[in-house]
């Protein structure tokens, strides 16, 4: 094998460990979330929807992103409690905070911890000052 060769297959090795990176940190599950790892959102929430899956759907007034709560429907949450206690109310919204090539703001859009006030209406964190909702 020649020197161009050697280059040509040392760069196309570079860029497949740069691409398994990538791919190893965007589609990495999102497990034992620490108060570090949220970003606090808040807004009035427009709509709640069931989608697949078993998660929750929130839209916020003027908000782009997608947020969910992931397999809400399984944690004692129903879109109907949710449709009563927070649509066209501001709330609180912890959304899981990760840098991916989908997520380049850093803001992955998974709720693991939804306030309205002072209460805690659903909370994944570990370590959080308020106590979990789920098992």
């Amino acid at each position: 094998m020649g020197s161009i060769g050697k280059i040509w297959f040392l760069i196309v090795f570079v860029l497949f460990l740069i691409f398994m990176a990538i791919a190893i940190q965007t589609f990495r599950p999102v497990r034992d979330v620490q108060p570090d790892d949220v970003l606090k959102i808040t807004g009035k929430v427009i709509d709640v929807k069931e989608a697949p899956g078993f998660d929750i759907v929130l839209t916020l007034e003027n908000d782009e992103h997608y947020y969910y709560i992931n397999r809400g429907l399984q944690h004692n949450l129903t879109v109907t409690q949710l449709d009563s206690t927070i649509v066209n109310k501001k709330v609180t919204l912890y959304a899981i905070k990760r840098w991916t090539i989908f997520t380049p703001d850093r803001n992955m859009g998974h709720v693991s911890k939804l306030m309205i006030k002072d209460r805690v209406i659903y909370n994944e964190i570990n370590n959080d000052k308020h106590e979990k909702t789920i098992q």
